[in-house]
C-alpha cells in the first residue's frame, strides 16, 4: 500500500511539474513567495483588521491559526525528513531557490490552509478569492518543483486542523 501511494505521489508529482508554461509560473512563484511564512494571510488581516473596525480578534484568530499551523509543519518536519523532488530525482530542476528543509509536510500549504479558513470564516465576503489565493499558494508548491502532492495535502490537512480547532477555542473563550 504504501509503495502505491508513493508511485502514485511521484506520478502526480511528474504530471504537475511537466504542466510548465510560462504566465502560470510568474503566476505561482509570486504566490510561493507572497505565501512564505503565512506573509499573505496575515497582511491580509491587517489590512481587513484597519479597515473593517479594528476588532481584535479579526487580527488576533487568522495569525494564531497562521503561526500554529507554521509551528506544527515545521516541527513535523524533523520527525519525517523527507527528500525533495529534486534530492530524489536530480533531473528535476526546481523553478525557485531551493529549501533546505524536509519536504514534509509544507509549511506553506499549512499557512495557506488556516490562513484561507479562518479568514474566510471572518470574511466571508472574501472566501472566494481567499480560498483561490490559498489553492494557488498550495499547487504552486508542486508546480514549482519543491514538494510532493503528499507534502502539501498533509500541510493542508494542518492548516485546516490547526485553523478549526483555533476558530473553535475562540468560539469558546471570545464573546
Amino acid at each position: 500500500m504504501a509503495r502505491r501511494v508513493r508511485d502514485l505521489d511521484r506520478a502526480a508529482f511528474r504530471a504537475v511539474f511537466g504542466l510548465k508554461w510560462t504566465p502560470l509560473t510568474a503566476v505561482l512563484r509570486f504566490f510561493t513567495v507572497v505565501g512564505t511564512a503565512g506573509f499573505l494571510w496575515g497582511a491580509f488581516a491587517f489590512a481587513a483588521f484597519l479597515f473593517t473596525g479594528l476588532e481584535p480578534t479579526n487580527l488576533l484568530v487568522p495569525w494564531a491559526a497562521v503561526a500554529g499551523s507554521w509551528t506544527v509543519a515545521e516541527g513535523t518536519k524533523y520527525l519525517f525528513d523527507r527528500a525533495r523532488p529534486f534530492i530524489w530525482d536530480a533531473e528535476i530542476a526546481p523553478l525557485i531557490k531551493t529549501p533546505s528543509s524536509s519536504s514534509f509536510p509544507s509549511g506553506h500549504s499549512a499557512t495557506a490552509a488556516a490562513g484561507a479558513l479562518t479568514l474566510s470564516v471572518i470574511y466571508p465576503a472574501f472566501a472566494p478569492l481567499l480560498v483561490l489565493a490559498g489553492l494557488l499558494v498550495i499547487l504552486s508548491r508542486v508546480y514549482l518543483g519543491v514538494h510532493f502532492p503528499v507534502d502539501v495535502l498533509a500541510g493542508a490537512a494542518i492548516g485546516l486542523a490547526t485553523a478549526g480547532l483555533v476558530l473553535a477555542a475562540a468560539a469558546l473563550v471570545l464573546p
